[in-house]
């Protein structure tokens, strides 16, 4: 396995390891049959500076009505004497067409010695053909030293989340005692709700709507996460209303501002986006933002003891990296402390949001990267197509 040339972005020979081998996406590769049938694509290994790498991937004029691609990243240490370590993976819908327009985005973080390949494969087959494909490596640059230390752990504990002996449990979600669950009729009748959700500025309309913010701050308080001095990030502009609740408890929350693209999102530790979660905004209707150094910061104010997102696992879901692009976001989160993450359930063939089946293997992919994530929930969800879902999570 060779290690190429530190160079700061290169584009990568799609079939520069498994030379002559012929992929499953046809008529790409060499013209030798590969003793592997799902093999589509294999980069040669090459190293980067420790940091933040992204790998990008489009294919050309591509088509398909089935087949799910799937990507490893892979490392391998020359001279180990060990095989490749598997890092981090996304997957593609090849019938999908507009995803496939949006090609791949796989951010990552590359240590010292390391050299680093992308894997592309089709377990269950395809019958894609595509005229090209590009891949294109990039050292990001942030002048982030700062954000390749490890952060300082959260000052801030209440009960603590047990791990649970199973990943899915039985029993119906109540708001009070919150886990990873979606809502249910018996939650909104809950005086722990109303609690809330009368002090959300402004009150959404629907018990939906009001409930999806209410549970981010139930979740936060009875973890400890609401207490004078913490400090909060969130991404979801229906989240200012949480506002007034943060204020009340003497927490610093701000907002942060949206990525142009989801899918390659990369937090800028020298120029981190965001505005206050309270920004009032100007007579040109804008909202006064500011650019943050969390390099600059001291290490003991660098980071953010809670953080929550709404609406961003639907974007990763749909960009084939959900894992990814919530990783990404909670590189910011010190160790200790909590997410709320909210999204849509969808219950029904074909409906909007996550699977279950991808809700749970979410949970299982965090776990792998170091979260506690509370137990899952599903009970009780009744006829609907679709639900709103809040997974919880701590940083280990």
């Amino acid at each position: 396995m060779e290690a190429h040339a530190q160079d700061t972005a290169r584009d990568l020979d799609p079939f520069g390891f498994m030379i002559g081998h012929a992929s499953a996406i046809r008529p790409l590769g060499g013209g030798e049959r590969s003793p592997d049938p799902r093999y589509v694509f294999h980069t040669p290994y090459v190293e980067f500076r420790p940091g933040r790498v992204l790998f990008t991937i489009h294919f050309d004029k591509l088509k398909a009505s089935f087949g799910e691609l799937r990507v490893n990243i892979n490392a391998f240490i020359p001279g180990s004497g060990r095989d490749a370590i598997f890092v981090t993976s996304v997957r593609l819908q090849l019938g999908d067409a507009s995803a496939v327009a949006r090609g791949l985005s796989i951010p990552f973080l590359s240590v010292a010695g390391a050299t680093y390949a992308a894997f592309g494969f089709c377990a269950e087959g395809t019958d894609a053909q595509a005229a090209g494909i590009s891949i294109h490596a990039e050292q990001l640059e942030a002048n982030d030293e700062a954000g390749q230390q490890p952060l300082l752990p959260t000052h801030f504990t209440g009960i603590d989340l047990q791990t649970p002996p199973r990943l899915v449990g039985d029993d119906a979600p109540c708001f009070v005692d919150p886990a990873s669950q979606p809502l249910t009729e018996a939650q909104l009748g809950e005086p722990a709700f109303d609690h809330w959700a009368s002090r959300l500025s402004p009150r959404p309309a629907t018990p939906e709507a009001q409930w999806r913010l209410a549970i981010i701050a139930q979740a936060f308080d009875r973890y400890g996460m609401l207490r004078p001095g913490a400090r909060g990030v969130g991404w979801g502009e229906e989240s200012r209303a949480l506002a007034p609740i943060f204020a009340a408890a003497g927490c610093d929350a701000a907002l942060a501002t949206p990525p142009a693209d989801p899918a390659s999102l990369s937090i800028a530790w020298n120029a981190f986006a965001c505005s206050a979660l309270d920004a009032v905004p100007g007579p040109d209707g804008a909202l006064p933002g500011q650019l943050v150094s969390l390099v600059a910061q001291s290490a003991d104010q660098r980071g953010f003891d809670f953080l929550w997102s709404i609406g961003m696992a639907e974007q990763g879901h749909a960009a084939g990296s959900t894992v990814n692009l919530l990783a990404e976001l909670m590189s910011v989160l010190r160790p200790g402390g909590y997410v709320v993450h909210l999204f849509d359930l969808a219950t029904a063939a074909g409906a909007a949001g996550l699977p279950r089946p991808e809700v749970e293997r979410l949970a299982v992919m965090l776990i792998a990267r170091g979260f506690s994530v509370a137990q899952l929930h599903f009970a009780d969800i009744g006829p609907r197509a679709s639900v709103p879902f809040a997974l919880i999570a701590r940083k280990d």
